[in-house]
C-alpha cells in the first residue's frame, strides 16, 4: 500500500487530483490519507508516520512546496506539481524527489513515475522497520498481541481439526499451521485494514496471509513455508495481491 498526502492552496485542483488517482487500477494500491488546501495546516498537522508519498504543490504561501517537503517528508518519496516549467531545475537540485508534474497532469505521466520511481521504493517508517509486536484491540476485554513473524495466516475458515470458527470472529496460525488464538472477535475486512501497514495482505473474504513466509503463487494458489495448508487468491483480490507481491518482495 502507498498512503500519499495532497498539499495544494487552491481547492479545485486537490479534488482533481484526488479524482483522476481514483482512476488508476486498484493495483497499485493507493490510499489516500487526507488533502490538505492550507501548508501551515499540512505542517501543523502531518505526521510522518502516516504517509509514504507527499503529492504537493510547488508554489503556495506561507511554505511553498520545498519548504514543506523539507519539514515533513524528509525521508518520503514527493511528486511536486507546478503550472510553470522554470522551476524544474531547482526542484531537482534542491530534494530528491520522484517526479515533477505539470497541473494539470496526464495520467499516464503520473503512471510513469508511480511505476519508476515510487513502487518498491517506498522507505518504511521507523514505527513499523521495528515491527516488535502487534496489539490488537478485542472488545474491552481482551487484547491480543504478537510479533509479525509468528502469524503465518489469519482466517474464518479451520485447519488442522480446529472447531468451527464462531460468528464474527477468525483464527490466528503459525508455523506448522499451530492455532495461535482461537476465536478471535474480529472480521477479517477489520483486520485487513489493521494490518496493511505489516506485511499481511486479504486473499479471499476468509483470509489473510503473511506475505513474508509465501513460498510459491502458482496462478491463484499459494503456498507458504513451514505450513501444509494451501490456499487460493479469489479473482477480485488478485490484481492487487500480485502487485504488492512484487512491489515489497520482487516476487
Amino acid at each position: 500500500m502507498i498512503r500519499y498526502i495532497l498539499v495544494d492552496d487552491n481547492q479545485n485542483v486537490l479534488n482533481n487530483v484526488k479524482n483522476d488517482i481514483d482512476k488508476l487500477p486498484k493495483a497499485y494500491d493507493l490510499h489516500h490519507v487526507k488533502s490538505y488546501s492550507n501548508s501551515k495546516t499540512a505542517f501543523q498537522e502531518i505526521n510522518e508516520d502516516d504517509f509514504d508519498l507527499l503529492i504537493v504543490d510547488f508554489e503556495m504561501p506561507v511554505y511553498n512546496g520545498i519548504e514543506l517537503a523539507q519539514k515533513i517528508a524528509g525521508n518520503k518519496k514527493i511528486i511536486f506539481l507546478t503550472s510553470t516549467s522554470n522551476n524544474e531545475k531547482l526542484v531537482i537540485n534542491t530534494l530528491d524527489i520522484s517526479g515533477y508534474l505539470s497541473k494539470p497532469f496526464e495520467l499516464e505521466e503520473f503512471e510513469d513515475v508511480l511505476k519508476h520511481k515510487v513502487i518498491g521504493k517506498i522507505n518504511v517508517s521507523s514505527n513499523l522497520a521495528n515491527k516488535d509486536l502487534i496489539t490488537l484491540h478485542i472488545g474491552a476485554n481482551r487484547d491480543v498481541r504478537f510479533k509479525p513473524e509468528q502469524v503465518y495466516y489469519i482466517s474464518t475458515s479451520s485447519f488442522n481439526n480446529v472447531d468451527p470458527v464462531g460468528k464474527n470472529c477468525v483464527n490466528i496460525y503459525g508455523r506448522n499451521d499451530e492455532l495461535l488464538y482461537k476465536n478471535v472477535r474480529k472480521t477479517i475486512q477489520n483486520l485487513s485494514k489493521e494490518l496493511k501497514n505489516f506485511e499481511f495482505e486479504k486473499i479471499s473474504k476468509n483470509t489473510i496471509v503473511n506475505l513474508e513466509h509465501i513460498k510459491e503463487r502458482d496462478n491463484t494458489n499459494i503456498s507458504l513455508f513451514d505450513t501444509k495448508e494451501t490456499f487460493e487468491i479469489t479473482s477480485k483480490e488478485k490484481s492487487g495481491f500480485i502487485a504488492r507481491l512484487r512491489a515489497n518482495f520482487k516476487f
